[in-house]
């Protein structure tokens, strides 16, 4: 109790201290945060632009050689002639020399080429290399780009991939290249351009980027063209890539190895490559994170602040309350009460009140819980006086028995008598226990063949169930009010003979059962009325039976199930009951 008190009174004090911390703290984080966004994904983009600027400028070297030896057709006869030949003219050599020429000099003149490759289909297995000039793939250390282009699709007309290449076997590492493959496609051949990524990645290194910033250049088969660096939240390469480059969105946030990073992307429509840019979420967000270690300690500031306050307040009052709460409990028990209230303040005395008012309540409520409850064991004695079911049932089997007697065999009178003893017996005996489907039905027949003939046949009955809804358990006289009101209401009054259809079917985990009548149905306004004395706590209505079968169902099962009912005036009545299969 005491501990409660406390925390109250410290909630009570605590609360309109944090409160506007919190909402002053968390608006200043949002708003810094969608500023510090924006500005890192305009310059992220801005970042990517001038990267995709510079590198796809540097991969257009392969532009110039296509249109020399790929569309020019004296230029191609020439190669072919040169790698078809074993031995070369005069004319030959000089074209072959003026060609080796043309092809070095971008090799040469750039830093970041490293060397260029012309192939056409020959039978020697020749093909023309900027470094070595024309020479053999048996001759030369890389030929893992030929087999390269013998695997790609032939409708591929340009693809790129990173490679190691080793030109001497004594080498400790290999050397890193990206190959650009161009194809020549009228003569099956190909132009190869391989670069050397450590400019390019100079290049990258050299641009202005945010702590932490990581840019990478991702082919179509998700791996790294070019980076500036790598950084070890992307050690296992692939599967951190798949995480980064799951998204087509432009910026957005991921999560790799629990840790939220930022990614800006732009994609390279000709090449198919993303430039991705990569930057962690916490070392951008050095002032956001500033803001809450602030709140963090106003808070904490607050809690103490607040702490002291409610042990303050909370100790002066516990000792009144203590006294409260024993002044209730004596009166609980049935000691004697004080005369008043020791503490003479404000806080005495209107204590001093509510506990005289709350034991005036309490011996009030006791008296007439005592007049409720034995109202309700008169009104059960002069129930069970009036009918005692024993009675009834021998009564009505000495009416059965004289009516036999009378006529000297069995007849509709004794017919009816039986079907009244049943309809009684079923009624009165355990009111409240579920019963079967089955003997709900059973129960419900011998009650239409008492209204049957006392209407001379004036409605006949149609039944269609699944025999697999017979074993579910129900409760009590659940169709008998609803068929009533379809033979008072809807048949009765009605010149020709009609039908009452009962249908029960399997929905889902749920009964369905319906109650048409083809009677006279009813109006509008009737309907509204009865539908809203079907909600309704009216214990007084024309309808009590469907009302109080309403509730049992909603009270049984709960407030999804229950009736529903449509009409319409000279059609009929429709009465839809919904429960659950058990």
């Amino acid at each position: 109790m005491k501990t409660r008190f406390f925390v109250k009174h410290l909630s009570m004090f605590l609360l309109p201290l944090l409160i506007p911390l919190i909402i002053l703290g968390t608006l200043s984080i949002l708003i810094t945060q969608n500023y510090i966004k924006e500005d890192i994904n305009k310059n992220s983009i801005n970042l990517l632009k001038q990267t995709k600027e510079n590198i796809e400028l540097i991969l257009s070297e392969t532009d110039p050689m296509s249109l020399v030896y790929g569309n020019d057709q004296r230029v191609i006869e020439a190669l072919a002639a040169m790698m078809r030949n074993s031995s070369l003219t005069h004319e030959e050599i000089i074209s072959y020399t003026i060609l080796k020429s043309f092809l070095s000099a971008p090799a040469n003149a750039r830093p970041y080429i490293d060397s260029f490759y012309i192939y056409l289909p020959n039978d020697n297995g020749r093909f023309i290399s900027s470094k070595e000039g024309l020479t053999e793939f048996s001759a030369y250390y890389d030929t893992a780009w030929y087999n390269q282009f013998l695997q790609q699709d032939e409708h591929v007309n340009m693809w790129i991939e990173p490679r190691l290449v080793k030109p001497f076997s004594f080498e400790a590492q290999p050397t890193r290249l990206v190959t650009i493959y161009q194809r020549i496609n009228s003569v099956n051949g190909l132009i190869v351009l391989n670069i050397l990524p450590e400019y390019i990645e100079k290049m990258l290194k050299s641009l202005s980027t945010l702590p932490e910033q990581s840019i990478l250049v991702v082919n179509e088969n998700n791996e790294i063209v070019f980076s500036d660096k790598l950084p070890k939240y992307l050690n296992d390469m692939n599967l951190n890539l798949e995480t980064i480059n799951k998204s087509d969105e432009a910026f957005y946030t991921t999560k790799i190895d629990n840790e939220a990073y930022i990614v800006s992307q732009l994609n390279s429509a000709r090449y198919g490559w993303k430039y991705i840019s990569i930057v962690p979420q916490q070392a951008l967000y050095q002032v956001p994170f500033t803001i809450i270690k602030l709140t963090i300690l106003l808070l904490l500031l607050s809690f103490v602040l607040g702490f002291i306050l409610a042990f303050y307040f909370a100790r002066s009052r516990y000792k009144q309350i203590s006294n409260v709460i024993h002044i209730i409990d004596s009166a609980e028990s049935g000691h004697p009460l004080p005369d008043r209230v020791k503490d003479k303040d404000e806080f005495g005395y209107i204590i001093q009140n509510i506990i005289k008012t709350f034991i005036e309540q309490s011996f009030l409520k006791v008296q007439l819980s005592e007049r409720r409850y034995k109202l309700q064991v008169a009104q059960l004695t002069a129930l069970q006086s009036q009918i005692n079911p024993h009675f009834l049932f021998n009564t009505l089997e000495t009416l059965n028995w004289e009516t036999i007697a009378l006529t000297g065999r069995p007849n509709q009178m004794t017919k009816i008598i039986d079907n009244l003893s049943e309809i009684l017996r079923y009624s009165l005996t355990n009111p409240e226990e579920p019963v079967s489907l089955n003997k709900e039905i059973k129960n419900l027949k011998s009650y239409i063949e008492i209204q049957k003939y006392r209407y001379e046949d004036k409605f006949d009955m149609i039944w269609e169930y699944d025999p697999v809804v017979i074993g579910c358990r129900v409760m009590k006289l659940l169709f008998q009010p609803f068929v009533e009101n379809s033979i008072y209401h809807g048949i009765k009054e009605k010149e020709e003979s009609s039908l009452i259809k009962i249908r029960i079917e399997l929905v889902g985990p749920d009964v369905h059962i319906g109650i048409i009548d083809n009677g006279l149905g009813m109006s509008r306004e009737r309907l509204r009325k009865i539908r809203r004395d079907l909600n309704s706590d009216d214990e007084y209505s024309e309808r009590i039976g469907m009302i109080n079968t309403n509730k049992r169902l909603k009270l049984a099962y709960g407030e999804p199930y229950g009736i529903v009912i449509r009409s319409k005036q000279g059609w009929g009545t429709a009465v839809y009951i919904k429960l659950p299969m058990s």
